[in-house]
């Protein structure tokens, strides 16, 4: 067979302003363009993708054009980019490669094999960690070919590597014929083993996506020949990272020795972190030694003061397992205390079965069929809404007020009047007025300004309501019947 000679890489995060730095999102595109410079250059076969284009599933327009542009380049030259979804630029329907693979720029791998010349590839978009026991391997039944080599790509972490969550094994065995090599994504670094004589590696990623990348960046070139396949590492040049460790003391000259230490290195357009150690009651302005930095040429400035564990750029490892975007959005709606018609009708909306045009006829069935299984003989509390906020004090607050208006200490104040048989200090709701406590009480000033209920019944001298107004006859007569009971539908979905 003929030399078939790969690029393998990945992780090249496509639009990640490191640092909210727009360079760093300018570092990021040209170490993906000096692969495809080196692939056009070495006339290679394919260029492999195995995830990760993008930083992020919502890529910026300048994101999606810049890389559209390297793509075109590939194709210019008749290099075919073969490539899967990534966890970071992952969507739930159509995928951003669906969009250059109709533009003729991409070949999304799958299930069903790609040929090259000899070479069957195979590709298995990232899978949530939770979903992995869930995978089904019958996809690949019937996909056989007279293919002599079978390569593998996907985007996870996996063992026999120590972060892995997924068996590289038990994918080499579950699928029904050999596969000769796994090409990996989603570890930045690079790593290469054998498993039972297939070749598993990791290219590493294209930029430092964080400090603890501190390898120097790589892709790999895999050789296919009739002997076999072989797998080498290339470096891509990339900005530096300068770490300047620092020993500090307590004292006067402890902000004088760092600035000597930053002294003895070239830190001009570079990333560069001064890793600080020693006594901790060395006392130090991280702004005084940032502006040293920038003073001296540093494109970004960084302190990690190891003594304390602070990092001024919070500067988080990358090394990261997320999460199925369903799950977590069902985890945060099971917060929200939702009523069963609330989580019914979220349900239904998410359920990609159901037509869009057939939403509103499918809700109403499904609430209806929830509602005749709803008991509404039995009492359901009732929030009340009243005029002004409720609080424990309200009444107090009320009588206060009443206090005010000069009575005399002979005078009795009627109960302020409530609707439907509302007690605002204990918003409680009654059905009769015979089970309402304080229908017709009255309540008594004294001059301490205590208030008590009246004993007799007998009608006072003067009577003085909110308004200064007595009830009329047929208001009174409104509030003496009783009042049919009100059900808010809402209160039980």
């Amino acid at each position: 067979m003929d030399e078939i000679r790969i690029i393998h890489t990945g992780d090249t995060h496509l639009g990640y302003r490191q640092y909210h730095s727009d360079v760093r999102r300018k570092d990021f595109l040209n170490a993906f363009s000096a692969v495809v410079d080196d692939a056009i250059d070495m006339g290679v076969d394919a260029v492999i993708h195995a995830g990760d284009l993008f930083d992020s599933r919502n890529p910026t327009l300048d994101d999606i054009l810049d890389a559209m542009g390297l793509f075109s380049r590939l194709k210019s030259t008749g290099i075919p980019l073969l490539a899967i979804v990534g966890n970071h630029e992952s969507k739930q329907n159509t995928q951003w490669l669906d969009l250059y693979s109709s533009l003729g720029l991409v070949t999304r791998l799958s299930n069903e094999p790609y040929r090259l010349g000899d070479v069957a590839i195979y590709g298995i978009d990232s899978i949530a960690k939770t979903k992995i026991p869930l995978f089904d391997y019958s996809i690949f039944d019937g996909m056989i070919t007279d293919a002599r080599y079978n390569l593998l790509v996907m985007h996870q972490l996996v063992k026999p590597f120590s972060f892995g969550d997924w068996d590289i094994k038990e994918v080499i065995d579950s699928i029904p014929f050999d596969i000769h090599a796994v090409l990996l994504g989603d570890n930045h670094k690079y790593e290469i083993t054998k498993v039972d004589g297939t070749w598993v590696t990791y290219p590493g990623s294209t930029e430092r996506n964080s400090t603890s990348e501190r390898e120097p960046r790589s892709y790999n070139i895999v050789t296919i020949r009739d002997s076999g396949i072989e797998i080498s590492k290339r470096i891509i040049p990339t900005r530096d990272f300068l770490f300047i460790p620092v020993d500090v003391n307590e004292g006067p000259n402890a902000l004088e020795d760092v600035f000597n230490a930053i002294m003895e290195h070239d830190i001009h357009d570079k990333v560069v972190f001064v890793e600080l150690s020693g006594d901790v009651k060395a006392r130090l302005d991280f702004s005084e030694i940032e502006k040293f930095l920038i003073s001296r040429g540093a494109l970004v400035p960084g302190i990690k003061d190891l003594r304390a564990g602070v990092d001024t750029l919070n500067d988080p490892s990358l090394k990261v397992v997320f999460s199925d975007p369903d799950d977590v959005i069902k985890e945060e709606i099971r917060k929200m205390n939702l009523t069963s018609g609330g989580l019914l009708l979220d349900d239904m909306i998410r359920d990609s079965q159901i037509a869009k045009t057939r939403m509103g006829d499918e809700a109403e069935l499904k609430l209806g069929e929830l509602l005749e299984k709803i008991d509404f003989t039995n009492p359901v509390p009732v929030s009340v809404s009243v005029d002004e906020p409720f609080s424990e004090n309200s009444n107090e607050k009320e009588l206060q007020s009443i206090n005010e208006t000069p009575v005399s200490s002979s005078e009795t104040v009627k109960a302020p009047e409530v609707s439907s048989g509302l007690v605002e200090d204990e918003k409680t709701v009654y059905e009769s007025d015979d089970e309402n406590p304080y229908e017709n009480s009255e309540i008594e000033v004294s001059d301490s300004g205590s208030d008590t209920a009246s004993e007799q019944n007998a009608e006072p001298a003067e009577t003085v309501t909110r308004d200064e107004k007595k009830p009329s006859a047929e208001n009174k007569k409104n509030e003496d019947t009783p009042k049919p009971r009100q059900y808010n539908l809402g209160d039980y979905l």
